[in-house]
């Protein structure tokens, strides 16, 4: 299973750098045996450019250099009688663009001098027309002619527009020259081996982290697993441990472990994907040294790039917000100015650290896609005005949704109650189980999983928070000496308190002893004794076994079952306690 675990992390990384070794080597090889660069055959040859898309009365297409754009032509949509359509325009300017950088197949250099090539423009009738020369070619060559729609979609005069354009075309055409020179062939290859060898030795020693994590994360599973082992051992030792108390103990003893393995898994996938940004930004620029492979590098960027780094960033973002809530978690788990405050907190932490953690990943999804969208040129606008339609058609729908979102964050932020709680919401009591922003699932006595959402609670009882007490009753007979009755009742629970296995789980012997009811029936004794969270049920059974031996011994009749004892009226005064 690691094995298999370790491909599926290692796999994207090595087909990335299959790739670039394929890139290099390729390149490295044209050097080498002194094959010239292949002209191209026509503009739209190799990976697509951004096509041409309308825009009110124009129609505009990119002109580009190795695939990358650098400015539009426009031309009106419809267009009148005899004059060029756009695409046809468009396939002029890119064979001229062709044509000067083009490769001279005896010499193995372009025909164009990258050191005296310019770019001038020049008054041709009406209008203004881009020409490129050099010192080997005192003809100027016609690249492209500023047209009055061309000004009209620029909202600028002929003039000023031309020169921007030359501004724009000028360094990207001499760079490209440059590029397709054999010794600047020659720099890019060693560049791309000299990367390829620094990044291998990252790439090693994030491997070597990952491993490191991955062993970790290994003995913190099994460290979890020995311990909800030793604890099922330690439940199955007689009737003393309830359900509940089983459901809190093993929370208790694999919180920290679980919150640790979490930090270790975020900070492995961290690595995993971090190095996989990091051999796409290589792959990337080793294919933009090379004009072979510069529409690649300029695909990747335009088309994929974005989406990639997009989705890798908010993968990134949504690790280091997982380890800082992670963090958190450890942090908050520990603290408190008593044994009772940290042991509710180390409950507290991993279910908000839960809760948060599914929300954050909502939030940087929905993020990613507007981001995305834009990168696809969709108007994010738009999008949030369908959403908005959509939202308001289904708002009705989901508006118990809403409540249930709301009422979980006051439930987490208000520590109404937590995983191993036990509760009784409604007809409803157990253990919780399972709480998210949405619903919490409670396991019952009988075993049932019961989801309630939280916009359905009215009101909970919560019967393990800080302290829980045992509202412990015994009936006894009318002819009982009561103050007897009562002493033996004392007895027996200061003995009790008192006892190494209970010392943990009754924190106040009692609170007050007295008599809580009495008829011809019989009297009721009644005692208060404070316990640790979730104890109380162990501790009135252990009690009943006591009390019925010690009022055994000292010859209490015990009397009728306090369920068939009358009730007090309903008006009566509240207990204090």
């Amino acid at each position: 299973m690691v094995g298999m675990r370790k491909i599926r992390y290692l796999l994207l990384p090595a087909i990335l750098a299959i790739v670039c070794t394929g890139v290099a080597a390729n390149a490295s090889a044209q050097v080498i045996t002194h094959v010239g660069i292949p002209t191209p055959s026509g503009p739209l040859t190799g990976f697509a450019v951004p096509g041409i898309q309308q825009s009110g009365l124009f129609v505009t297409a990119p002109v580009t250099v190795d695939g990358a754009p650098i400015f539009r032509i426009a031309a009106l949509a419809s267009p009148a009688p005899g004059s060029l359509p756009i695409d046809t325009r468009l396939l002029l300017v890119q064979n001229a663009i062709s044509q000067l950088l083009s490769v001279d197949g005896a010499q193995q250099t372009t025909l164009y001098d990258p050191n005296s090539f310019a770019i001038d423009v020049a008054r041709e009738g009406s209008q203004y027309a881009l020409r490129a020369s050099d010192a080997k070619h005192r003809d100027p060559v016609d690249i492209v002619t500023v047209t009055s729609t061309d000004a009209q979609y620029a909202h600028l005069p002929d003039r000023i527009l031309a020169e921007q354009w030359k501004s724009a075309l000028e360094p990207a055409l001499v760079h490209a020259l440059q590029k397709r020179q054999p010794e600047q062939i020659r720099q890019s290859v060693d560049a791309v081996l000299r990367g390829g060898a620094i990044l291998a030795v990252v790439t090693a020693g994030l491997a070597l982290l990952w491993s490191l994590l991955a062993a970790r994360g290994r003995r913190l599973r099994g460290k979890i697993e020995d311990r909800q082992q030793s604890a099922r051992e330690h439940d199955a030792d007689g009737d003393a441990a309830t359900e509940r108390r089983r459901t809190l103990a093993r929370a208790v003893r694999v919180a920290q472990p679980e919150q640790q393995l979490a930090m270790v898994r975020v900070l492995a996938s961290s690595i995993v994907w971090l190095g996989t940004l990091l051999w796409l930004v290589a792959i990337t620029w080793a294919l933009l040294l090379f004009p072979q492979t510069t529409p690649i590098g300029q695909f990747i960027i335009r088309a994929t790039g974005g989406i990639v780094g997009i989705w890798i960033g908010a993968l990134l973002v949504d690790r280091v917000l997982a380890l800082a809530i992670a963090r958190f978690a450890v942090v908050y788990a520990h603290r408190g100015l008593s044994s009772e405050e940290r042991a509710r907190h180390l409950l507290r932490a991993p279910t908000i650290s839960r809760a948060l953690g599914g929300f954050k990943t909502w939030m940087i999804v929905f993020v990613a896609l507007l981001a995305t969208l834009g990168v696809l040129n969709i108007p994010v606008a738009s999008v949030v005005t369908i959403g908005g339609i959509a939202a308001l058609a289904i708002g009705f729908a989901a508006q118990s949704l809403v409540r249930d979102i709301l009422n979980g964050m006051l439930v987490l932020f208000e520590d109404q109650y937590v995983v191993g709680d036990y509760v009784m919401i409604g007809d409803y009591n157990g253990v919780v189980e399972g709480l998210s922003l949405r619903v919490v699932q409670i396991r019952d006595g009988r075993g049932n999983l019961i989801t309630i959402p939280h916009s359905s609670v009215t009101q909970v009882v919560n019967a393990s928070r800080t302290w829980s007490r045992v509202d412990y009753r015994v009936p006894v007979e009318t002819s009982v000496d009561v103050d007897a009755a009562l002493e033996v009742m004392r007895d027996v629970l200061d003995r009790f308190a008192a006892e190494d296995a209970w010392r943990d789980a009754v924190l106040e012997a009692y609170e007050w002893v007295g008599v809580e009811n009495m008829s011809r029936n019989g009297v009721v004794l009644r005692a208060s004794i404070r316990t640790a969270p979730l104890r109380q049920f162990e501790v009135r059974r252990a009690l009943n076994e006591r009390i019925f031996e010690a009022f055994g011994k000292a010859g209490i009749p015990l009397g009728l079952d306090a369920l068939s004892l009358p009730t007090p009226p309903t008006n009566a005064s509240p207990d204090p306690v």
